[in-house]
């Protein structure tokens, strides 16, 4: 049988997820719209980057935690067009919570630039390479946006479901 909800841990591990991504985000942004002048945009990055990596390292342990456990089903009375698209955000959710800390980590290591995890520094794992570090820079600052598309679509869909289906399509439920 299956549960009807997720476990407690990949719950916390939602929200928890949920709120740091979105901040990162924000503080990206909020990074790139600073002058090169302003004297604390540069403490910023290093909290930036520590809170990515965090998210690469929850994301792992959250797809571990997944595959280990049993977790709910799509309700049977979904159309199957709706489990489809939402089998495609949850990869595409997946996929882009280790793509865009990936991408970071990789371009700063490409650009020479030291990363530090919470104030503890990583090994360098690549050597430098301003081409593909730039070239990473595009990548790391386009891809938020298809992330907040798929987020977006994601809470749409669970509101949708909450609010406008039949009580057992609640899928939002599953994760509160």
């Amino acid at each position: 049988m299956t549960p009807a909800k997720y476990p407690v841990l990949m719950r916390l591990l939602h929200w928890l997820m949920a709120i740091t991504i979105l901040s990162i985000i924000a503080s990206g942004w909020y990074m790139a719209g600073l002058s090169k002048d302003v004297s604390y945009k540069y403490d910023i990055y290093p909290w930036h980057k520590s809170f990515g990596i965090l998210v690469l390292l929850l994301v792992v342990i959250r797809i571990l935690i997944r595959w280990f456990s049993k977790v709910p089903e799509l309700p049977k009375g979904l159309p199957n067009r709706e489990k489809v698209l939402a089998r495609i955000t949850h990869y595409s959710l997946y996929a882009l919570m280790i793509l865009v800390p990936l991408s970071g980590l990789t371009m700063s290591d490409a650009g020479g630039r030291d990363v530090f995890f919470f104030g503890i520094q990583l090994p360098e794992f690549m050597e430098d390479n301003k081409e593909l570090a730039g070239t990473l820079h595009t990548i790391h600052s386009y891809i938020p946006y298809a992330f907040l598309a798929i987020i977006a679509l994601h809470m749409v869909g669970a509101l949708k479901h909450r609010f406008m289906d039949k009580p057992e399509n609640d899928v939002l439920g599953r994760m509160l």
